[in-house]
Order: structure tokens, then C-alpha cells, then sequence
């Protein structure tokens, strides 16, 4: 029963963002625990053996850190997955043009934030990707849907980032270049471009992160900085 006006989808995807604001995630521990584990950060005396384990490369599934990394971005998908089973029953159902377009841009959002999501977890939880190899490679549990019981399988690591390629594609198609900026306070087609050229790189995809960063560089909306 939820979702059924404009405003319920913007409430929805409020509480995509909320979630990604976890401390588990960019304020917490999938900023921090990375930069530990390649030595861009150093204990100092008297740190009382905060995230010993981490230090000491004791890293496993059960680790309270690993644990809540990999259960808010999944959180972040879960959302992800309810707004978008029932977008198009809501789209059907508007009349107003303007709130079609609003909606649409929402929905962009969405896919940009799944995409991140996604992106995320195969960064942290899977190897390398090698094109040579990645179909026969563990990926993630791909949901993509939020209602009825599925079987949580690891789908191969390549259908896994071409899945996080397909949102990317749709984030871009939704959003437009209008709210594109440095200081944006929201997904904008700007970040779709952005994401994606850092999943071209994971990829091994040169000519994609050339195109995608590109998009960004030739933008008006940004500046290179000076090298001065």
C-alpha cells in the first residue's frame, strides 16, 4: 500500500539516502577500514588497539566491521528494490506532466544509488575483475527485486558488474544535466558518468573510462584543477 503519490516516492527516496549517511559506510568504516588495510593511515600510541584486527590483516566474515559494511549496502539496495517495484504502478496512475518528470529523475536517482551500491560490494567482497576469467568468478547476490522470497545465489562477478553497468545506462537516461555541479546534494547525470568511469577502470575498459570521465571534463558545470 505505500508509494501511491509523488511526494510517498520522494519520502522513499529520502530514506535511500538516509542510508547511505550509516556509519558503516562513507562516514564509517567503508572509507576508513580500506585506508587502514593499504597503510594510508598509522597507529599512533595510545590508540588502544582500535580496529586491531583490521591492522593485523585478521579480516573475516564474522568481523563486526565487515559485517555491518556489507549489511548497509545491501540495506541501500533493499530500498533501492522497494521504490522500484512499485514505481510503475505510481507512474501509471499520474496525469501531471511535471510530475512525471520529477518522478523519472527520482527513479534516475535510484538506479545511480543501486548502481553505487553494487559497485561497492564487488570492490570490497569480490576479486579483482579479469576479463579473462570473470565469468567463471563469484560475484554478488544480485536482488533486484524487493517483494518475494528468491534464492540468495552469487551470480558470476561478470553478470554482476554488467548489472551495475545496465543501472548506470538507465540512471543516465532518466537524469539530465540541469542539477549537474560540484556541490549537487543529489545523484545527478553528472554521477552516473562519474560511477561509471570508475567501474570502466575496475574493468579493465580503458575506452569506456576515457568516454565516461571525459563527459565530466568537457562539462560546464565542473573545472579541472589548476596544476599551479
Amino acid at each position: 500500500e505505500a508509494m501511491k503519490t509523488l511526494s510517498d516516492a520522494e519520502q522513499i527516496l529520502t530514506g535511500i539516502y538516509t542510508a547511505y549517511m550509516s556509519g558503516a559506510l562513507y562516514s564509517g568504516y567503508l572509507t576508513l577500514c580500506p585506508d587502514i588495510q593499504t597503510d594510508l593511515v598509522y597507529a599512533v600510541n595510545g590508540n588502544t588497539n582500535t580496529y586491531g584486527t583490521i591492522w593485523q590483516w585478521d579480516i573475516r566474515s564474522t568481523n563486526s566491521e565487515v559485517e555491518a559494511v556489507y549489511a548497509g549496502l545491501y540495506r541501500v539496495v533493499g530500498r533501492c528494490n522497494f521504490y522500484l517495484d512499485l514505481v510503475e504502478d505510481l507512474r501509471a496512475s499520474l496525469t501531471d506532466d511535471e510530475e512525471i518528470q520529477y518522478l523519472d529523475y527520482y527513479t534516475g536517482e535510484v538506479y545511480c544509488a543501486r548502481a553505487l551500491a553494487y559497485s561497492e560490494l564487488l570492490k570490497c567482497f569480490c576479486k579483482a575483475y579479469d576479463p579473462a576469467t570473470a565469468a567463471n568468478e563469484l560475484g554478488v547476490v544480485l536482488a533486484d527485486t524487493y517483494f518475494g522470497q528468491k534464492p540468495a545465489k552469487r551470480a558470476s562477478l561478470k553478470e554482476s558488474y554488467e548489472f551495475v553497468l545496465s543501472d548506470l545506462k538507465k540512471a543516465q537516461e532518466l537524469l539530465d544535466e540541469k542539477n549537474d555541479g560540484f556541490d549537487a546534494p543529489y545523484f545527478t547525470k553528472a554521477s552516473a558518468h562519474a560511477i561509471n568511469a570508475r567501474v570502466a577502470l575496475s574493468l579493465q575498459d580503458w575506452d569506456a573510462a576515457v568516454e565516461q570521465s571525459t563527459s565530466l571534463i568537457d562539462s560546464d558545470a565542473f573545472a579541472l584543477a589548476s596544476a599551479q
